[in-house]
């Protein structure tokens, strides 16, 4: 019996952006999903850190495939709206945050602003900015590239592959003090894959959802001693940074019909984010996990 192959695309969007949002919600860390690491050390053991950015890495384009049988479905996006003022102002926010509960903790904080003129940090090497998304790359979450953003393109530092803190260790050193770098990740659209079987049919398709999501975080440590303790935080699928970012449109769609046992489906997406909705999800996470560093900070402390 010959099996037919039936394909879709955009079969399942969760949600539309609103026009506006409501006051920023907190955000419920799951600490089941906290691992704070000794690497050298107790995580943040210490009373003089040195905060030189807080990053951001969100989503901007990316690639998803299905397969069933003889069905095929192909889905690309990419995500507008994601400008150097938007972005470097929630990267500040976050960091600003940071190193504002730190300094009410009773801990000294030094920023990349107190130390920018000292050789050790003004000579350090800067990443390189994309010149189709305006920040450097990464591609390590697959199917999923991402930008990095800091809070300035000052502090946009070329980090070896240790980690952002370990750039900073000849520095820990000379003044005894604690570095401390948060890192988070965000998506932004959801894509994924579906397919199903039937009766002498095969069924493949790719569903969007403007939801953005907390895919992890990691907060980079180096102590005086050289020692690299850190805090990973993994992925919240559940517990969204935000139910809808945005509006996504589909701009392109292809179908190709080899036989009836073999079709595919293709098509092209652009996801606009909402500053508002967008912004909201970004700091309400990163307000969250500034609070849980500090306190694991004040545990160490004890």
């Amino acid at each position: 019996m010959k099996r037919l192959a039936a394909v879709f695309l955009g079969a399942l969007v969760a949600a539309v952006a609103m026009a506006q949002s409501a006051d920023m919600k907190p955000f419920d860390l799951n600490m089941d999903r906290v691992t704070v690491n000794k690497f050298g050390g107790k995580f943040g053991q210490g009373q003089t850190f040195f905060v030189p950015s807080v990053n951001l890495v969100v989503s901007v384009h990316g690639s998803v495939w299905a397969q069933k049988g003889g069905a095929q479905a192909h889905a690309k996006f990419h995500v507008a709206g994601l400008d150097k003022e938007l972005m470097r102002g929630l990267a500040m926010k976050a960091q600003q945050d940071f190193v504002a509960k730190m300094r009410a903790a009773g801990y000294k904080v030094l920023t990349y602003d107190d130390l920018k003129d000292d050789p050790a940090v003004a000579g350090k090497e800067l990443d390189k900015d994309d010149e189709t998304w305006g920040f450097p790359i990464r591609r390590s979450n697959v199917p999923y590239a991402s930008i990095l953003v800091a809070p300035t393109a000052a502090q946009q530092f070329n980090n070896p592959v240790q980690g952002p803190a370990w750039l900073w260790k000849g520095l820990a050193k000379d003044r005894d003090l604690v570095v401390l770098v948060p890192e988070i990740t965000y998506t932004v659209p959801q894509m994924y894959a579906q397919t199903s079987s039937g009766y002498a049919v095969d069924r493949a398709g790719v569903a969007q959802n403007p939801a953005m999501k907390l895919v992890g975080a990691a907060i980079w440590s180096v102590n005086p001693k050289g020692g690299t303790p850190n805090i990973l935080v993994q992925e919240h699928g559940m517990r969204l940074a935000a139910e809808s970012a945005g509006t996504i449109t589909q701009i392109s769609e292809d179908h190709t019909t080899f036989s009836s046992e073999w079709k595919r489906a293709s098509g092209d997406y652009v996801m606009t984010i909402d500053p508002k909705l967008f912004s909201d999800g970004v700091l309400r996470v990163a307000f969250a996990i500034n609070s849980m560093v500090v306190a694991e900070v004040q545990k160490a402390n004890k």
